[in-house]
Order: structure tokens, then C-alpha cells, then sequence
């Protein structure tokens, strides 16, 4: 009966159903089997995704992009959001690279294709996945003054770009280094933009960028701590002067804390006593690293989420400044009277997250990781919305799990997720002999 419908009333029904139902329909028979081909079902579907789950390399390309590369975008997603909660699952593919020494940190770029890589001396690699050599080096060289002793990246992106920040602690007079790079793999050629950079003297805590931002905090000399705003962009990459100055009162340089740039406007600080942005809520988001979701900018469209100990802590803000935050908890999704276990380096976004689970491997071949679907509630979805599988997930999400297997002298120094593709970026360094390598997970 449907074949017999008109052709764009056919168009109007698939557009309403998930991607699943969409090639299960249209499995069904021949006539319906052509529908699948046409390019404008998958613009739709793929296009109602990034509204919610911006990629920028995506949303560039979505114009040109032909109906199979769209159809296998859409269909990747709902692979991932039924596999990613499940238990005890084994990743479809596992791949290792070997890589120097003197590597610190590795981050995927959206679109899981392209690699970040930080080596000590603050110099950059952009490297795809697989290729024998970096598509892009820039190199950093030090002098003996400007030894680094602590270094320090991030990741973070909004609809229209991708930042990358370093933070370079040198070794004598206190100086830090602070560089904003835009990373672009889509662009006719890969590369690393300079929009931003700040030299310091004395110690920086944290950092982070957002819109046309770079926040870094900074103690006073006195016990307070100081937040510094300072411009940056693409025609402006000379070193900048704080344009705002903030004394947030006493900190102890032992606590942890991460900022985040929500708007032009508004800050969040997450710490172990709660998180604070224009206004203060305390909360147990436990200590250490935080997992905080790297869609800070523009925190109306997309919430900040925040993966604490015993729940996820979720805030969006009101477009009008000084407006209400709207904060809500939402406990894990465990049975009565389990607990959460050890939470150890981990990543998370607005749809999946990760954790190591491994407290003490003692010699252990195997790492376990925990995974998590958000609930779908945390982006005011409904859970009958045909795109992201809300019914199954609930109000709190579902937690799965794999494991991966290293050598017994491997530690974890890295992890990060690249939520669209599902990929998992591990460094691992041998304790024994000093040798680094990556591991790239594909979960799907």
C-alpha cells in the first residue's frame, strides 16, 4: 500500500521514522528499496542530527556530500546509539600505532579521521588516521629558559570551529605560555591557525577558549585566584593584555578546577565544592580531572555536562545575560545499592561518554572501560523522537562496558572520544622501557 502512495508523501513518511525503521521499511520491497537512494531522505535526517549534535567538518560538507556518504552517516549514528550501552561488548576494530617518546597528548578532531599530536616541547602533529607520516608538523624550539616542565591540551568546539589549547609551564622565571590554534581538516589543505596566544609570568592554573575568548586563571600573589579574559581571532594572533580582570577570592593551588567559556558573558569553574557560574551550586563532581563536555560555547543551544561521581550534573543557560541557569542532576543508572566504582581518565560529550574503571591492574593484561549513553532528556528530546532512540535509554541513560587488552607494563596517559564516530583515542606508555603508543578504538 505504500508504493502506490506519491512519491513525495512516501518522502514525508520515511522522514518521520528513525533511521532503522527507515532501511527496515525499506527492505521490505523492491519499490520502497529505491527509495533509499534519494539524497534529500538523508540531507533531512543528517541535517536534523547536527542541530543537536553540531560537527563541524559535517555541517561544511553537507551540501556536497552525495546520498551513500549521508546515508552512512545517519546509519553509523543509530549503530552507535544502540551499541554503546551495550555489556561486556567487543569493539569492532582495534588498531596500534607505535609513536615517539616524547609525545604528551593526543586528541581526535571531529569526525574521528584526523589526530592531534602534542610533544613536549609544545610542538604540533595533524596525522590521519592510518597515513605514514603527519600531514602537518609545526614545530616549537625551545631555549634552556623555556624548558617545559608542565604541558597541558584541550579540545573544544562550537558549530563553526575547532580550538586547540596548549598551556607551556617553563622551567625558569615562572613563565607560561598560552597558545589558541583553530585545526581545520576540511580546508583545501590540514592546518593549525594561530588565533591566540599569552605570555605569562607566574603560574596559570587553567585555561580554556570559547567564541572569541581565552580564559586563564592565575593566583595573585596573595592566596586569591584571578581570572584573566583576553581577546582572540583569526586577525589578531599577536600576543594579547587581559581585557577583564576577575578576583574570585582564596584558592589553594592544590585544588583542581577546569573552566569553561559559556558565552560572552558567563564563565563556569567546576571544582570539587560544585560548579559556579554566575551563580554557585555545590555538588559532588568528585576530584581530579573533570569529564566536562566540550560544547562550552554557546551553552543555550548545547548544555555543559558534567560527569561527577555518583551523577551527571547538567547546565544550560538562558540566551539573556543575568537570566536563570537551568541546572538539573541526574543520578547513573545503577541497580539499588550499587555504586559507580572507580572513575578514572574519561571523556564525554552530549550523547556518550567513557571512563576507565581499572583502579589497580597489579600486572593485569586487561583495562576495563565503562560506557554511558546520555539520556536523551538532557537535550530536552522527546523520548519518542524518531532520531535518537530515547525509549530505550529512559531518564537516566544506560551504562555498558568493553575491555581492551595491554601489555602488563602499559599505563594509561591519555583518553580521549570523538562522540560522532564513536572512536576512542588511547596513549599508553611502558613503564619499563619509556616506549608510547596509540590505540584507536572503534566501538562500531
Amino acid at each position: 500500500m505504500l508504493d502506490r502512495l506519491p512519491y513525495d508523501v512516501q518522502l514525508a513518511i520515511l522522514r518521520s521514522l528513525s533511521a532503522r525503521d527507515v532501511v527496515r521499511l525499506c527492505s521490505t520491497c523492491r519499490a520502497l528499496y529505491s527509495l533509499m537512494g534519494d539524497r534529500s531522505l538523508w540531507y533531512h535526517a543528517l541535517s536534523r542530527l547536527l542541530l543537536c549534535f553540531p560537527q563541524p567538518q559535517l555541517s561544511r560538507r553537507l551540501g556536497e556530500m552525495a546520498a551513500e556518504e549521508l546515508k552512512a552517516q545517519v546509519v553509523h549514528s543509530a549503530q552507535l546509539d544502540r551499541w554503546w550501552h551495550r555489556v561486556d561488548y567487543e569493539p569492532r576494530l582495534v588498531r596500534n600505532f607505535h609513536c615517539d617518546r616524547s609525545v604528551e597528548h593526543v586528541n581526535l578532531v571531529a569526525g574521528g579521521d584526523w589526530l592531534v599530536v602534542v610533544l613536549y616541547d609544545g610542538s604540533l602533529q595533524l596525522r590521519e588516521l592510518g597515513a605514514p607520516s603527519p600531514a602537518v608538523t609545526l614545530s616549537h624550539s625551545l631555549t634552556e629558559d623555556e624548558s617545559v616542565f608542565y604541558l597541558s591540551s584541550r579540545l573544544s568546539f562550537t558549530d563553526d570551529d575547532e580550538d586547540l589549547i596548549i598551556l607551556q609551564m617553563g622551567v625558569r622565571y615562572n613563565q607560561c605560555n598560552i597558545y589558541v590554534y583553530h585545526v581545520a581538516v576540511v580546508d583545501p589543505s590540514p592546518t593549525f591557525l594561530l588565533v591566540g596566544k599569552v605570555s605569562v609570568t607566574g603560574s596559570v592554573w587553567c585555561c580554556a577558549s570559547g567564541g572569541r575568548f581565552l580564559v586563564y586563571g592565575q593566583e595573585s600573589g596573595g592566596g586569591d585566584m584571578v581570572l584573566h579574559v583576553c581577546p582572540v581571532g583569526h586577525g589578531n594572533p599577536e600576543p594579547q593584555r587581559p581585557e577583564v580582570s576577575m578576583n574570585i577570592g582564596p584558592w589553594s593551588a592544590d585544588e583542581d578546577f577546569s573552566i569553561s567559556v559559556l558565552s560572552g558573558h558567563q564563565l563556569m569553574l567546576a571544582y570539587h565544592g560544585g560548579l559556579s557560574p554566575v551563580w554557585s551550586r555545590r555538588c559532588d563532581i568528585g576530584s581530579g580531572i573533570y569529564r566536562i563536555s566540550p560544547f562550552s560555547w554557546d551553552a543555550h543551544r548545547h548544555p555543559v555536562v558534567v560527569a561527577g561521581t555518583h551523577a551527571l550534573h547538567v547546565v544550560r543557560l538562558s540566551p539573556d545575560a543575568g537570566a536563570d541557569v537551568d541546572y538539573r542532576e541526574i543520578p547513573y543508572p545503577l541497580p539499588p545499592g550499587a555504586e559507580l566504582g572507580y572513575v578514572g581518565l574519561g571523556a564525554i560529550g552530549l550523547r556518550r561518554a567513557i571512563w576507565d574503571s581499572t583502579e589497580a591492574r597489579n600486572g593485569a593484561l586487561h583495562v576495563h572501560f565503562r560506557t554511558y549513553s546520555l539520556p536523551r532528556s538532557i537535550l530536552d528530546l522527546g523520548e519518542d523522537d524518531p532520531d535518537f532512540g530515547g525509549g530505550e535509554l529512559g531518564l537516566q541513560g544506560r551504562i555498558g562496558s568493553f575491555t581492551v587488552t595491554l601489555d602488563p607494563e602499559e599505563h594509561l596517559v591519555n583518553l580521549c572520544l570523538e562522540e560522532g564516530s564513536g572512536r576512542v583515542c588511547l596513549l599508553l606508555n611502558n613503564i619499563m622501557t619509556g616506549a608510547r603508543r596509540i590505540s584507536v578504538i572503534d566501538a562500531v
